[in-house]
């Protein structure tokens, strides 16, 4: 870690070991990714980021913006990104336990990343981000639609209105708050309130509660 004080805040139950959070960025690409614009104003934008190389081990993460977009200009080498990636969620009611009654609360998995983010200048390297990340996104299912598909004329008109990115990680901290906290029967109990309610996210959270079956 870089900075003297950890961010995000997780309390210790609840931290998430780095290759889990990346396995998550994995499965969950799509991020909120966070710069500092112009007189300090925060810019924020939702976008897919993927690991450069497609291993969770990959020391950067590759996106793109449109250009358009305000958040664009403050893209550099000398900017810090806070990429946060949301896993699934879903609200607990304390009428749910059955040993005990407590406060309402949310269980969920989140990742944040942060590290410096470099603008992607040439035509090769945006060429190969963008044949990267149709791939990559393309796999998640089971597709194989290639970007030679468009016109080329069509190409670079789409490439003068994007901005390529890549974000040099320093830092990877996940948050995985599923009721660690509470009892064997209160953990089995909210699952098999996740599985009849209309939580969306309830089925991945069912199996990180530590209850295959109901």
């Amino acid at each position: 870690m870089t900075q003297s004080i950890r961010r995000p805040y997780v309390p210790a139950p609840y931290r998430m070991g780095e290759d889990a959070a990346r396995a998550m960025i994995l499965s969950e690409p799509f991020s909120l990714l966070v710069t500092q614009g112009e007189a300090g104003i925060t810019e924020a934008t939702h976008t897919p980021l993927y690991f450069e190389n497609g291993q969770a081990d990959c020391g950067t993460l590759v996106g793109h913006i449109t250009r358009a977009n305000p958040q664009a200009a403050s893209v550099g080498s000398e900017t810090q990104a806070l990429a946060v990636f949301t896993g699934p969620s879903a609200y607990v009611s304390p009428a749910w336990y059955v040993e005990d009654e407590d406060v309402p609360t949310w269980i969920y998995q989140s990742v944040q990343v942060r590290g410096p983010i470099e603008v992607i200048e040439t035509e090769e390297e945006m060429m190969a981000l963008m044949l990267n990340i149709v791939s990559q996104s393309e796999r998640r299912i089971g597709g194989t639609w290639q970007l030679d598909r468009i016109e080329q004329r069509d190409i670079d008109r789409m490439m003068h209105r994007i901005v390529g990115f890549r974000i040099h990680i320093e830092t990877v901290v996940g948050v995985s708050k599923v009721e660690q906290t509470r009892s064997a029967a209160n953990r089995a109990a909210v699952a098999a309130q996740l599985e009849g309610g209309r939580e969306i996210g309830r089925d991945p959270l069912r199996a990180l509660l530590g209850v295959s079956q109901i």
